[in-house]
């Protein structure tokens, strides 16, 4: 679901047309045509080990991705062996980045894979059906509307800032992604619907629905009392990508001032599952060696 795993062939080259040469386009187009993969990536795997394919990290987080940075705190969450594949150049049959194999057999698209992964390790999250509908509901809100308030941000305001915290990519290709992903992006939301309204409305959606996930936390531990549930995955997963990549985000300004139950709870969250986040972002900044 991350915004690079969803353009089209033809949005990558409006996009790319602005920017100017045919040489760019034919190298792009190239590049992300290479992006399906087909068969197994991991042959001699471990029995009940998960391989996850990921993105590398920069600087001050562990993945650009916050579906990939979803799904590996619930690995982690859950205690569930894996090992993570932090490459540009991996992708799922479609298309995608994050995906996962396990026993064999790929599992792509991140909410599919926990729902997969649930049912075969057998963890569940002990919620009523009350809390589960709940969950549902903020789990919904965060993956369809808040990411796209923020992605508004960092992919069409600041996408050369972004992008230029890849060190994991080469010059060029950073530089045609950052004339591409405001052109491309601002068309992608005007299909979704977000993009017809204008860009404070964008980013008061937002607020809005890191005000209700505010409410929702109160003063508890986690989203539901002491235990960490999957709705906590999802919620860090997507407000580490606003307080740790190191873009101006108007969102981080909001949470800081509005917010500040779920600064210390993201904060809470990496020091409870990441006590090696400084680490691994300095070893993946290139990709891992696996």
């Amino acid at each position: 679901m991350e915004i690079l795993s969803s353009y089209s062939a033809s949005t990558i080259k409006l996009g790319l047309a602005a920017a100017g040469t045919a040489a760019v386009v034919v190298f792009a187009l190239r590049r992300i045509a290479k992006r399906k993969g087909s068969g197994l990536r991991v042959a001699n795997y471990e029995k009940n080990m998960v391989y996850l394919f990921n993105f590398p990290s920069c600087r001050t987080i562990v993945s650009i991705s916050p579906f990939g940075l979803k799904l590996e705190t619930w690995l982690r969450m859950h205690q569930i062996r894996y090992t993570a594949i932090r490459k540009t150049y991996v992708w799922s049959r479609k298309g995608q980045i994050p995906f996962v194999e396990l026993k064999g057999q790929e599992y792509n698209e991140s909410n599919l894979i926990i729902t997969e992964l649930q049912k075969y390790f057998g963890v569940d999250d002990g919620l009523s059906e009350q809390e589960q509908g709940l969950a549902r509901g903020l789990e919904m809100m965060l993956e369809n509307q808040t990411v796209f308030s923020y992605f508004y941000y960092r992919y069409v305001e600041a996408a050369r800032e972004f992008v230029q915290t890849w060190e994991f990519s080469g010059f060029l290709l950073r530089w045609v992604l950052y004339r591409f992903f405001p052109p491309g992006f601002r068309h992608r939301l005007k299909h979704h619907g977000i993009g017809r309204n204008t860009v404070p409305e964008i980013y008061s959606m937002g607020f809005e629905d890191i005000r209700a996930l505010s409410r929702v936390l109160g003063s508890k531990k986690f989203l539901f009392g002491e235990r960490m549930t999957t709705a906590d995955c999802y919620a860090f997963g997507h407000l580490a990508q606003i307080l740790y990549v190191p873009v101006d985000y108007p969102h981080k300004q909001f949470m800081r001032e509005q917010t500040p139950n779920l600064c210390e709870y993201v904060t809470r969250i990496k020091e409870t599952l990441w006590p090696d986040w400084d680490q691994l972002c300095t070893d993946n900044l290139l990709g891992s060696n696996n």
